[in-house]
Parts: C-alpha cells; sequence; structure tokens
C-alpha cells in the first residue's frame, strides 16, 4: 500500500463525534472519508478500513445500535471484515458492532453478546445506574491479535458517555473469549492493576470489557472514545489500526467457534400478588414508529404499538391511583394508563431487563421520597403490539424475534403477552 490509507467512517442518523475522529485518523496517516449509511454499497468496497462512529444512532430506539445493525450497509460491511479489512466500533458503534455479530463473530454473525445498563458497584453494592461521563484507564491484553492493539502500549486514559456499556454474556462464551483472549482492552486503575469494582471499572462490564474483538482480531467494539481526547491519548489504537493496514500481512478470516442459544419466547406468567399497569401516550410515539418502518424494510407487513409495563408487587391494599399522583410511573401530560383488548391478528410481546435495574429504582423511590412502604416490587418492561395483515401474522413475528429487534436474548427477556 504505497498511498495513504483511506478508512470510511460510517454515519447513521443520530450519528456524532464526526470531526473527533476525523482528527484522529489524520493524525496518524490516514485518510478520513464520509460514509452515510444509504449511500451505494458498492462504494463501501473502495476502502481501506471503516469506522462506526459513536453518538445515538436512531435515537437508540428500541435499544441502542439495534436498528443500524439492521441497514443493509451491516451485511457489506460484514463481507469487508471477511477480507480482512479492519473495522472499528467506537460507543454507539460498538453496540452496532454487537448486535450486527460482528463482534466476536461467530459464523453464522449472530447476537450472542449484549451491551446493557450501566451498573455501578461498590462493596457488592450498586451505587449508581444510566448515563456516565468520565476519564478512565484501560489496558491493552498482549496477548490478542487485535488489529488495534500497538505493542508495548502503557495503559490509555480516554474517555467514557454511554448509559447501555456494560458487556454481558453467558458463561460458556466467556470461558471461549477469555481463552481466545478476545478482550482487547480492559478497564483498569492507572498502574494498570484491574479491580472490577467503582470507580475502576465505571460501568460494571464483566471482565472489566472496556473493548471485545474478534478471533481474526480485525474487528473491535470498544465503549470508551479513543478519538476524544486532548492530546491524543487515544491515538495508539489509530497507529495499531495504520501500521496493520502497512504491513499487508495475509489474512485468513477465522469464526468465533461457537454456536447461539435458540430464542425462547414462552408465556408470561403474571404472580397473583401482583398488580400490572400499562401507560400509552397521547401523542405519537416515535419509537414505535421507527421499529415499525424498520421491520417492514425487513419484509414485515405490519404496524407496531408500544406501551410501558409495569408489575407491581404490594403488600396491603394500596390503591394505585395513590401511586399515578406521583407521576413517578409516567407523565400525565403526554401519557394515560390503557387496559388492552384481545384482537385477531395482533401478537404482543412483554420484554423486560434480565436485571430490572429500572424497576429497582421505580420501587426506591416510591418507598424512600413518598413513603409507600408496601410496596415490595415493580417490574418495569415494554409491551410491544404487532398488527399483521391476514395470514402474515406468523410470518411477521418470525422475522421480528429472529431479528431481534425487539430485546437482546443476553441481556433481555421476552415473553408473549
Amino acid at each position: 500500500m504505497n498511498s495513504k490509507p483511506q478508512i470510511a467512517y460510517i454515519q447513521f442518523p443520530g450519528s456524532n463525534t464526526e470531526a473527533e475522529t476525523v482528527a484522529a485518523v489524520e493524525r496518524n496517516h490516514m485518510v478520513a472519508v464520509p460514509h452515510l449509511w444509504n449511500e451505494p454499497l458498492e462504494k463501501l468496497r473502495d476502502y481501506d478500513g471503516y469506522i462506526v462512529l459513536g453518538g445515538f444512532s436512531y435515537e437508540d430506539r428500541s435499544r441502542s445500535g439495534i436498528i443500524a445493525s439492521l441497514e443493509p450497509i451491516m451485511d457489506q460491511i460484514k463481507k469487508e471484515v471477511l477480507m480482512g479489512k479492519p473495522l472499528l466500533g467506537i460507543c454507539n458503534g460498538a453496540q452496532i458492532l454487537v448486535e450486527a455479530g460482528i463482534v466476536p463473530g461467530n459464523k453464522n454473525f449472530d447476537t450472542v453478546v449484549g451491551l446493557t445498563e450501566n451498573k455501578r458497584i461498590q462493596n457488592n453494592q450498586i451505587v449508581g445506574t444510566g448515563y456516565y461521563n468520565t476519564w478512565c484507564h484501560v489496558k491493552a491484553n498482549k496477548k490478542s491479535v487485535s488489529a488495534f492493539i500497538e505493542k508495548g502500549s502503557a495503559p490509555l486514559y480516554i474517555p467514557i458517555a454511554h448509559a447501555e456499556g456494560r458487556f454481558v454474556m453467558d458463561k460458556e462464551l466467556l470461558k471461549l473469549v477469555v481463552e481466545k483472549n478476545l478482550i482487547n482492552y480492559s478497564y483498569c486503575a492507572p498502574d494498570g492493576k484491574t479491580d472490577s469494582s467503582f470507580p475502576t471499572n465505571p460501568n460494571g462490564s464483566i471482565e472489566n470489557i472496556a473493548a471485545l474483538g474478534n478471533a481474526a482480531g480485525n474487528a473491535m467494539a470498544i465503549m470508551p472514545h479513543p478519538e476524544r481526547t486532548i492530546n491524543g491519548e487515544g491515538d495508539s489504537i489509530f497507529r495499531a489500526m495504520y501500521k496493520f493496514l502497512k504491513e499487508e500481512k495475509d489474512f485468513s478470516y477465522r469464526a468465533l467457534e461457537y454456536s447461539a442459544k435458540k430464542t425462547k419466547v414462552s408465556p408470561f406468567k403474571k404472580n397473583s400478588s401482583t398488580k400490572e399497569v400499562l401507560i400509552s401516550m397521547v401523542i405519537a410515539d416515535n419509537e414505535a414508529g421507527s421499529v415499525e418502518k424498520c421491520v417492514q424494510k425487513l419484509g414485515g407487513k405490519t404496524t407496531i404499538k408500544k406501551y410501558l409495563h409495569f408489575e407491581i408487587e404490594i403488600d396491603g391494599s394500596l390503591d394505585l391511583n395513590e401511586i399515578y399522583k406521583t407521576d413517578v410511573l409516567f407523565n400525565p401530560s403526554k401519557e394515560f394508563v390503557v387496559n388492552l383488548e384481545n384482537k385477531k391478528e395482533v401478537k404482543r410481546f412483554l420484554v423486560r431487563e434480565k436485571e430490572n435495574i429500572g424497576g429497582k429504582k421505580i420501587k426506591e423511590v416510591l418507598q424512600k421520597r413518598f413513603g409507600f412502604n408496601e410496596i415490595k416490587n415493580v417490574q418495569k418492561g415494554v409491551v410491544w403490539e404487532v398488527s399483521s395483515q391476514k395470514a402474515h401474522t406468523k410470518k411477521d413475528v418470525d422475522l421480528i424475534l429472529n431479528s431481534h429487534i425487539l430485546f437482546n436474548p443476553i441481556s433481555q427477556v421476552c415473553n408473549e403477552y
């Protein structure tokens, strides 16, 4: 390769950090070229490598990264990765790579890893959740074959800014990931020592994972932002990318030998001692609209609605109307309580986070701020309603469940409602 490598930075609706990415790429002897998600796919073949930007693609509707991961451009990018071109996904870009199955990358590019809600832990207690923005140290795994690790590099000091950056996976896959050295970067202290507690681990990620790669070494999903630095503190990652391209070593793609677990969707069983609350919106629900458009692009003939769902366990006879008055469950200016009727050609699915962090937060607020000690538990979720044209219901439901657009099978649970 005689000329400077051409690196396409991929922009979806809602992507950002373009300026910082361009600066980091060009500081390190490469040329940054903008590429929109809807440009002709054949243009992608002309580039030497790719960076999927951070930001909030499609406003994180349904969940971070999922809609972008189902765009046709990602299928073409998979083909480029198979050919050995380097691919870096930063923050929202990391979420897209994980949802697309490019990282860690089994044979079928299945979604086998989740990036879920942050959970800051000290002394085995959750001390914080949700969006978190700070600077952190990450250290490279020197045993990794990643194209994004520079030999002899010291821990990097780079920022994070995310709400759903916690890597989760099942024990079987984690064992394989550790064995194959696919954890490319780990959160660490300034001296390089690892500690699973906050603040060293800023989001509760399993095994302190800050960046996860594929078995071939040419794709990496990193949650911190190496491009958002003041004095190039994250440039080691881009220098390594440049060196990988200039060396032009022989490349043979390797898929991770791991089979995705079959997705199970069982009927929802409400506890007899709990009460349910379903919330709808007065105004148009843009999140449901975006999911509907995505499913239609995939070939579905369906309309989709979304409802917030709460299952509340109460010890005693507390009136739900007293809880409604707090405005904790919903905003009465734009949301209202509904009752759903059974309809033909309609399927509903209840999706919940496996760890129910949102429900626990609501329970604590209702107990501590409003004195509702009768509330013993709150489960928070979303009910997705799928309405299909006649005789299309099963086909559309299969399409939706196989695409994982409604839920990540690693971090969430889906029940037929």
